[in-house]
């Protein structure tokens, strides 16, 4: 058990139950979009950068998609092509978020110890690509949370520092329009099946 799981247990234990304790996150998250005091949550405009987790309201070019996240909350990785790439983890289910997030800050500890600034915005960069995750996802089926986004299409953007993913891991920010998670399990039950 490394960081991340470890400083859940402790927000768990806190507060009581992890119903409680993904309520305080939410209630974390909510406060620290509006107070520019708070570090770990910063409101940005800019490109995904890889390794960092951001979230945003989201509207795509077309309405006819079966189904959308409104609130996406995604660890970037590195881009193809002109639009923003990275795991929606909303998509994810809470086991495996935070197991991605665990490994992902041990394997990475080096780099996160430098990376660090004194908000979230001031965070530098991983090495985070999308083989490496997408190879780390397709183990558990989960190969379809990775999503790419429009730039121009996403709207009050923040990003969380990487001591707060623990924080960020237990947020139940999910908004989707056109289903519900029974349909992304069934989206997963269909990926497996490929």
């Amino acid at each position: 058990m490394g960081y991340v799981k470890k400083q859940i247990d402790i927000l768990v234990k806190e507060h009581g139950s992890k119903k409680a304790a993904r309520s305080f996150a939410n209630l974390w998250y909510s406060n620290g979009i509006r107070d520019r005091k708070v570090n770990e949550v910063s409101s940005v405009r800019e490109r995904f950068r890889p390794g960092k987790i951001y979230s945003f309201d989201y509207s795509p070019i077309t309405k006819d998609l079966q189904w959308y996240d409104k609130h996406p909350v995604v660890l970037a990785l590195d881009s193809q092509n002109d639009n923003d790439l990275g795991v929606n983890l909303n998509l994810l289910p809470i086991r495996i978020k935070e197991q991605l997030l665990d490994d992902l800050y041990g394997a990475l500890s080096g780099q996160i110890k430098s990376a660090k600034g004194k908000s979230a915005a001031n965070d530098k960069t991983l090495r985070v690509t999308y083989d490496g995750v997408k190879a780390y996802l397709d183990r558990y089926g989960f190969g379809f949370a990775i999503r790419q986004y429009k730039p121009n299409r996403k709207s009050s953007q923040a990003v969380v520092s990487y001591d707060a993913w623990p924080k960020i891991a237990l947020a139940n920010l999910i908004e989707l329009n056109g289903a519900n998670v029974n349909d992304v399990r069934l989206l997963h039950s269909q990926y497996m099946r490929k």
